[in-house]
């Protein structure tokens, strides 16, 4: 098999951020990359495989629309969704469970980045609450902005959780 070198830019106090959090929270990388592409870099940032404890990729994603990938998170049976928090750049990622996203802007490079150090603070609240959805949901107001957007959204009867509509 064919060496491929990547080139990848670490977001500022990423290491850090994942090494405290992770005395905090179970870490998981769900991401809609390929998983050749995304083991590659999460070897990377976590060689030792102590701070990332399971990995979710594109293919467990839900693929509503050409080139459109949605993390649902109630593919993770093991969980209670109230203990569940999915940080992405993109809202459509978490689009089926708005009540569990926290968005956070896209890394351009810079190096005056801090966006994860204001992540940490939050999740830090996070913590302390026995649902993450409330307190995430009267936070972003995701649900809120998309229904004032026309967003059509319902209720999944089973547990209660948004499923937007394509």
């Amino acid at each position: 098999m064919p060496t491929v070198r990547l080139n990848v830019k670490v977001r500022q106090h990423l290491e850090e951020v994942l090494q405290y959090l992770a005395t905090l929270f179970e870490i998981c990388v769900f991401t809609a990359g390929e998983q050749d592409y995304a083991d590659t870099i999460l070897d990377y940032i976590d060689a030792e495989k102590t701070v990332i404890k399971h990995r979710l990729y594109r293919h467990h994603c839900v693929n509503p629309a050409p080139g459109v990938y949605v993390k649902d998170l109630r593919i993770i049976k093991d969980r209670d969704l109230k203990d569940v928090v999915l940080v992405d750049n993109s809202i459509v990622s978490f689009a089926f469970n708005l009540s569990n996203g926290v968005p956070i802007s896209a890394f351009t490079g810079s190096k005056n980045d801090e966006e994860l150090l204001y992540m940490v603070s939050f999740l830090e609240e996070l913590f302390s609450h026995y649902d993450v959805r409330p307190h995430v949901e009267k936070t972003f107001k995701l649900s809120e902005m998309m229904l004032k957007h026309g967003v059509t959204s319902k209720k999944n009867k089973k547990d209660g959780e948004d499923k937007s509509l394509y």
